[in-house]
């Protein structure tokens, strides 16, 4: 079973993280398979093998969250994934959102949202309560399996929350997250996905945050975000979209299977640079490529660490090193601690 996380920042989690488990990506293979999409042919079109989705305890780099949501969105043509109870129709979201670059403020912004729901006939289930002194925006969506409650539930909190802050231009510091499904064994992800508190085992699975939020002017520009709409859960790609150059490497080398990094050149052609370039870029944010990957791998060691069972030679080799010793001096560089001392202060 997969370790409760460290208590560590908000910020680390939400922001620095690299990886999640393979968790929801597995829950996405599942869907798949229950609309006609072999798991097989799922694990083909999002790059991964299906071993490495069925792997007990793995993980994988962040973005393949948003690679499989696309997938099935593309299978389905059902923004709810062909999950729900009836469709919600591909563009509904881009129709939320392009109704609420109309409105005032947040208040008016969360009517229209609301009245687009009611249109499309939508099982979505979302419901607003304000009281004295919080927004709370419930989910209760009518899905087919009650196998996907819980990603589906997941996926909706997340593309309102980010919706949400799209429209005013600013991210919005939810008050906590609640979850209605017990004993989650990749509460990291959950933790990657939502940058507040988070409780599971509650009546509904909801949001929350202050209601002084909802004066908050509207401030978006529709025609700068329609692309990202197409998929809704790119969202999240657009907010970040400005991420600083060291981030945007760090994202890519995530993606290396066991840590096996492209050289420089390499690196340098997929960012659309010549090699003189990123050394130049790299030298001017005071970095250097060997740095960047020291800390992708120190990041994927200690999420192995932190969030699974796997021991410590099976970590040392997904993060790309050949030899116990090796790995050891490096970890001890990083944390000031061994590997098996750092497995018993967790």
């Amino acid at each position: 079973m997969l370790r409760e996380p460290l208590k560590t920042s908000k910020k680390s989690h939400n922001n620095d993280q690299l990886f999640i488990t393979n968790k929801f990506v597995r829950d996405f293979s599942f869907i798949g398979e229950s609309i006609g999409l072999e798991r097989v042919e799922f694990a083909k079109i999002i790059g991964l093998s299906l071993a490495d989705i069925d792997e007990p305890q793995g993980i994988v780099p962040k973005n393949y969250l948003i690679n499989s949501y696309n997938t099935l969105l593309e299978f389905s043509d059902d923004e709810f994934l062909g999950a729900g109870m009836s469709k919600l129709p591909r563009g509904t979201v881009a129709l939320m959102v392009k109704s609420a670059c109309l409105d005032v403020n947040l208040e008016q912004a969360l009517e229209s949202v609301a009245q687009v729901l009611k249109v499309s006939q939508s099982t979505v289930g979302l419901h607003t309560i304000v009281d004295d002194s919080l927004v709370r925006i419930q989910f209760l969506p009518d899905v087919k399996d009650p196998r996907f409650y819980d990603l589906i539930c997941s996926l909706f909190i997340y593309v309102c929350s980010d919706v949400l802050s799209v429209l005013i231009k600013k991210e919005i510091p939810l008050a906590y997250a609640y979850f209605s499904c017990s004993d989650a064994i990749n509460v990291s992800d959950y933790q990657y996905m939502f940058d507040c508190p988070i409780a599971f085992n509650k009546p509904q699975c909801e949001i929350a945050f202050d209601k002084s939020i909802l004066k908050q002017p509207i401030r978006c520009n529709y025609q700068k975000v329609k692309q990202y709409l197409e998929v809704p859960l790119s969202l999240a790609k657009y907010k970040h979209e400005t991420l600083d150059f060291i981030r945007q490497i760090k994202d890519f080398l995530a993606n290396s299977p066991n840590a096996q990094f492209p050289s420089q050149q390499q690196l340098a052609q997929n960012l659309g640079m010549s090699v003189r370039t990123l050394q130049r870029k790299l030298a001017d944010e005071n970095n250097s490529y060997m740095e960047i990957k020291d800390t992708v791998r120190q990041r994927k060691a200690t999420f192995y660490l932190e969030h699974t069972e796997k021991n410590i030679n099976e970590v040392a080799e997904k993060c790309g090193f050949s030899e116990m010793a090796s790995f050891t001096r490096a970890f001890t560089r990083w944390t000031g601690t061994t590997p098996s001392r750092y497995n018993k202060l967790i």
